[in-house]
């Protein structure tokens, strides 16, 4: 177990906030504490990793359209293909401008691959013309360095004021009258 604690810098006048990383890890060189604790603000990637696949990669609206298990299951890895090939290309373009990844747009990474793909490659020479034009234009529009984020764990109120369904409301009273009436 790993106890830290993290300064709340954007918040007037809070205080540190005391962490427990509890790991599987137990040797000390594979997994130095101090780095384990600076690894905090990477832990919601993985959603933004979903949200990449679900509502940039994937479009509004749009299932999987497969009928069968194992075409869910094709079709899913195509999905986690086509990511991880963008991600490749936003890495590439990262080390080519020595910059970090989340710098670089992964709707702008898309949207280039789309048009790549839109054009059509045909042989090595185009395919490396298309990596040089897709890296000079993710590198032409960066995001800003992203903060340090942190949020307070709490329980989230819910926005309605009606009460959760319960076993209770089952038998609820129905209408006596026909609906005419």
């Amino acid at each position: 177990m790993v106890e830290y604690a993290l300064d709340n810098a954007g918040v007037g006048g809070a205080k540190a906030a005391k962490y427990r990383l509890v790991t599987t890890i137990c040797d000390p060189e594979l997994a130095p504490a101090d780095e384990l604790a600076a690894l905090y603000s990477q832990r919601w990637e993985i959603e933004s990793v979903f949200d990449e696949l679900k509502t940039h990669q994937r479009g509004p609206r749009i299932i999987l359209r497969s009928r069968t298990p194992d075409g869910v299951y094709q079709e899913t890895w195509g999905y986690l293909c086509v990511h991880y090939a963008i991600r490749a290309l936003i890495h590439s373009a990262a080390r080519h401008g020595d910059l970090d990844p989340d710098r670089i747009s992964f709707t702008r990474a898309l949207n280039a691959t789309r048009r790549s793909v839109r054009t059509g490659i045909d042989g090595a020479i185009n395919l490396t013309q298309a990596l040089r034009r897709a890296t000079t234009e993710l590198l032409h529009t960066l995001l800003p360095e992203r903060r340090h984020r942190s949020n307070p764990r709490v329980v989230r109120r819910k926005m309605t004021k009606w009460h959760v369904k319960r076993a209770k409301h089952r038998p609820w009273p129905q209408p006596a009258m026909p609906l005419r009436d």
